[in-house]
């Protein structure tokens, strides 16, 4: 069997396209069988009812389609690749019933993991990005059409697996715009540039001039909460000649999941009659509602030999996140405004566009050329309201501006491929090579005065009346005059790729890269590959390259202040820029790139084409990660800031390159594909992954905190580097088709997860491995038209509960690293309409 036919087989782990939605296959396929078949058809799994593999038909799935990652040959298909890739179906995302792409990703790839009900107490909760193989989310380039995708404006300077992170929001790509995605999971560096440490994961949109879909999803959880809405769809339209453009959008109006208790602390002060039956002690918390809209189109024509093609997206997306309760005893509560205290509340506004135009054209002499040029930009506003000032007193507002976030990227790709004829080699020698050109730039907005400023009034009343009152509004500070200001950068880069089978069995394919920053320099990256076919069912592939991480420019100039007050003065925490005077003060360097070594060796094994298996076994290694350090304080450190002349700052934090780690791991997948009675098919699968990092350094405490005792990372932060991911991820999946009958199952194990507490081991946690089963069918009521409905964790099962010494806030029951969540239950029905 060749290298071609054996492509064919789906080995990744995941579900395939069903044979109802492929018009390849001939109709007696896809009638309706005999009810009583059906389930003599799932009650004989494992026993009787299939034909013999070897006699198995091989039928089109997204593994026979070529793949734009991995190599620039034109021609690889994924089981060809010197690395591994998965690729998902569109119809295989969709059919999960999940509300966004990462959801769905989380559900169907082995090494893929992003909590998906984090608790939206800050803004960059909503933010859904990518996360492969236990590294950081921002270690994974994502692609559109095998173009760079620009990131969130929005950083989280917060905690959780994303902490300091800046990463690409898969929440603005509707999934009725997806055709495919492929994940190639080796370091990528030297062939795609910056962020392509972990893997590349490309979004390949839909094409074609014909057809449409339009779909209607409702979805609930157990507990009645959660109520998801929403209607997504696509359809095309014919260009002159034998161009298209084709148009995808959806619409989501997602409800609030509670993930909380009730608050049992006292409210009022003491002797107050109203404690007894104080209101509010249901406060919320969990993940909070969020709508969004997008829009992409996609399209493409050929004029005079040269074929022209575009993308654009618009996304708009409304958030609403949450902060802790202010009790009416509270220093922070201007009780005149609000008598039995405030919970404060975040609007969050996100407004997403990109754009893309390029042209291919070529000869047999020339080569192949591509240019192109695309532009994205993503601008973040916060609202926080019920709340208010307290250094205003009663002059307060209650709702604050609290500023806008900006990030902006421009690309310029020019590449060129040709296949040559070298008189030493039996094959020709595939030759790719390019120039790329990048502008970034990334702003802080000030916010209202009144959400950063010292008003100077003083507590009004109670025990505390007269003492300093805590500055800027509660819940969510807003950016003052400080932070705010404008970062960019250019990026000028060149690659060359190579690649030959020097013998019928083995291919080499020799990757090198050079980028100049305007920042920090330039960095070269080299990568080798090679695959070597054993025997005709059997191939080794390896892979050996470095790769890096430039700093992203949100890590250069994100700045924040945060106001406190301890023992009654006004003491002023700063999560200041590298390159500011207070943060130079205390040992901040400018931020330079992450550097990593990747290793990868593995086999492909196609005994036949119904049974496929695939093995992986990795290691990545970084020098210079980049992470947020620790919250510095102290007498040395308030000395320090002090002299360099900001007497009121207590405590500062910066980005810094601190710790080099090494991440090793095991990825695994099986399929399975059978063909049963009256042309009906089951496909089972299986996807593993195990994966181990351990921080191997940490940088030096800057010479100037010398004695203190201070760290740049602490326990707390450097285990969400090396224990917050689960430790493994088990797939088994099934997916049955007859006729227009379909029914998908799936059970996820997902391993163990740790956290440390900052200072005291007494109080860190193990929370144990979690299984998810979903279940979900869908029957053709009639051409075009199908309802489908599911249970996702279909056994209602939840993570571990947080210690209740350590919940934060008292009233939060679930980790936010968890990757189920604690939603528990959800139902999901589906009505689609396709034309």
């Amino acid at each position: 069997m060749s290298l071609q036919e054996r492509s064919a087989v789906n080995i990744q782990g995941h579900l395939p396209v069903s044979s109802r939605h492929d018009p390849r296959l001939p109709a007696s396929r896809r009638r309706a069988p005999n009810k009583a078949r059906l389930y003599l058809g799932l009650a004989s799994i494992g026993l009787l009812g299939w034909q013999n593999p070897a006699q198995a038909e091989d039928q089109p799935d997204e593994q026979d389609s070529i793949v734009v990652v991995g190599s620039r040959s034109g021609n690889a298909r994924a089981l060809e690749s010197s690395a591994p890739i998965q690729v998902v179906g569109g119809d295989t995302l969709r059919d999960t019933g999940s509300r966004t792409l990462s959801e769905a990703l989380q559900r169907t790839v082995p090494s893929f993991n992003f909590p998906t009900s984090v608790p939206s107490s800050n803004a960059a909760s909503f933010v859904k990005g990518v996360s492969l193989r236990g590294l950081a989310a921002d270690q994974t380039l994502v692609l559109i059409n095998g173009k760079r995708r620009h990131a969130t404006a929005q950083l989280n300077a917060g905690g959780g697996t994303t902490k300091g992170a800046q990463t690409v929001d898969l929440n603005s790509i509707p999934l009725s715009a997806v055709e495919r995605v492929e994940v190639l999971l080796d370091g990528a560096s030297a062939q795609y540039g910056s962020d392509a440490v972990a893997g590349v994961v490309n979004i390949v949109l839909k094409q074609g001039s014909e057809g449409g879909d339009i779909a209607l999803l409702y979805g609930i959880n157990d507990k009645g909460d959660g109520k998801t809405k929403s209607v997504e769809g696509s359809f095309g339209l014919k260009l002159p000649g034998d161009g298209f453009v084709r148009f995808a959008f959806d619409a989501w109006d997602i409800g609030r999941t509670r993930l909380s208790v009730p608050d049992t602390r006292q409210m009022y002060f003491a002797g107050d009659p109203r404690e007894a039956s104080y209101p509010n002690r249901d406060w919320f918390y969990g993940s909070g509602a969020t709508k969004r809209q997008n829009i992409f189109i996609n399209g493409e024509t050929t004029v005079g030999g040269v074929t022209f093609y575009a993308q654009g997206s618009y996304g708009w997306r409304k958030d609403e996140g949450f902060g802790n309760l202010r009790q009416p005893n509270s220093d922070q509560t201007v009780r005149a405004l609000f008598p039995d205290g405030f919970q404060p509340f975040l609007h969050i506004r996100s407004r997403d566009a990109a754009a893309a135009v390029g042209g291919r054209w070529g000869s047999a002499a020339a080569g192949d050329f591509d240019l192109s040029a695309n532009y994205g930009r993503n601008r973040v506003k916060s609202v926080v309201s019920n709340t208010n000032n307290a250094s205003l007193g009663t002059a307060s507002p209650t709702a604050f501006d609290t500023g806008d976030l900006l990030n902006e990227q421009t690309n310029v790709n020019f590449d060129w491929k040709r296949p040559f004829a070298v008189a030493f080699l039996p094959t020709p020698l595939n030759v790719a090579a390019g120039l790329t050109y990048r502008h970034e730039a990334y702003e802080v907005f000030e916010g209202d005065y009144g959400s950063w400023a010292n008003g100077g009034v003083p507590i009004l009343d109670g025990p505390n009346a007269g003492k300093v009152a805590t500055p800027a509004s509660q819940g969510f500070g807003g950016f003052s005059p400080d932070d705010a200001g404008r970062l960019s950068r250019n990026v000028y880069g060149g690659y060359l790729e190579l690649e030959n089978s020097p013998t019928e069995k083995l291919r080499i394919t020799l990757s090198g890269r050079f980028e100049h920053y305007s920042d920090f320099g330039s960095t070269t990256n080299v990568r080798l590959a090679t695959r070597y076919e054993l025997t005709p069912t059997l191939a080794w592939r390896f892979s050996a390259g470095t790769g890096y991480r430039a700093p992203s420019l949100g890590q250069s100039a994100y700045s924040r202040t945060i106001p406190n007050i301890t023992n009654g003065v006004l003491a002023t925490n700063r999560l200041a820029r590298v390159d500011s005077v207070e943060a130079r003060a205390l040992g901040a360097t400018a931020l330079k790139p992450e550097k990593s070594v990747n290793l990868s060796t593995g086999w492909v094994w196609t005994p036949s084409p119904a049974f496929s298996a695939t093995l992986d076994v990795y290691q990545i290694s970084i020098d210079d990660r980049i992470v947020l350090s620790e919250t510095l304080t102290g007498a040395l450190v308030r000395q320090v800031l002090a002299n360099a002349g900001f007497p009121t700052y207590s405590g500062l934090q910066y980005f810094t390159n601190a710790v080099d780690t090494r991440t090793r791991g095991i990825d695994a997948t099986a399929r399975y594909r059978f063909n049963l009675a009256s042309g009906a098919r089951l496909d089972l699968s299986a996807g593993f992954n195990w994966n181990e990092t351990k921080i191997t350094h940490v940088k030096d405490t800057p010479a100037v905190l010398s004695g203190s005792g201070l760290v740049l990372i602490g326990r707390e932060a450097s285990s969400l580097i090396e224990e917050a991911n689960p430790d493994t991820f088990l797939r088994l999946a099934a997916d049955y088709g007859a006729g227009p009958f379909e029914a998908h199952l799936s059970g996820v194990r997902y391993g163990v997860y740790r956290t440390r507490h900052t200072s005291n081991p007494a109080f860190d946690q193990r929370y144990g491995p979690q299984v998810v089963v979903n279940i979900a069918a869908g029957y053709a009521l009639f051409e075009g038209v199908k309802l489908s409905a599911g249970v996702n964790n279909l056994f209602g099962s939840h993570p571990d509960k947080v210690l209740t010494a350590i919940r934060n806030p008292v009233v939060s029951v679930y980790s936010g690293l968890s990757p189920e969540g604690g939603a528990g239950r959800t139902y999901f029905a589906r009505l689609g309409y396709s034309f």
